[in-house]
């Protein structure tokens, strides 16, 4: 059986969550995108990042931070930008200590 293996590439490109704490909750108030020309976000449904989080919320974050209100995160995605439905997006929060190690030991 032959398998291939996608190449993930992580994006820091001034992607943000804006959050609130409800009660026991953790909301997600606003996705902020940099909406900047070549950005590699974008798509026929506009920004990749926040059409899944509005659609998948925080079960798209893969990474361990501090809450705060404002919290700048990196994300990749896997497979077409242009084909959402059956592609994959992830996040991690720039803070997350495991994930901040290994981007700057690659930089």
């Amino acid at each position: 059986m032959d398998t291939q293996t996608a190449d993930v590439i992580w994006h820091n490109d001034g992607h943000s969550l804006w959050l609130s704490i409800e009660k026991a909750e953790l909301q997600i108030l606003e996705v902020s995108c940099p909406d900047t020309e070549d950005a590699e976000c974008k798509s026929k449904q506009g920004c990749v990042v926040q059409w899944f989080v509005k659609l998948y919320g925080l079960d798209c974050n893969i990474g361990t931070c501090a809450p705060e209100e404002h919290i700048e995160i990196c994300w990749s995605l896997v497979g077409d930008p242009d084909m959402l439905d059956i592609a994959q997006l992830w996040f991690v929060p720039v803070k997350d200590e495991v994930f901040y190690a290994w981007m700057t030991s690659r930089a």
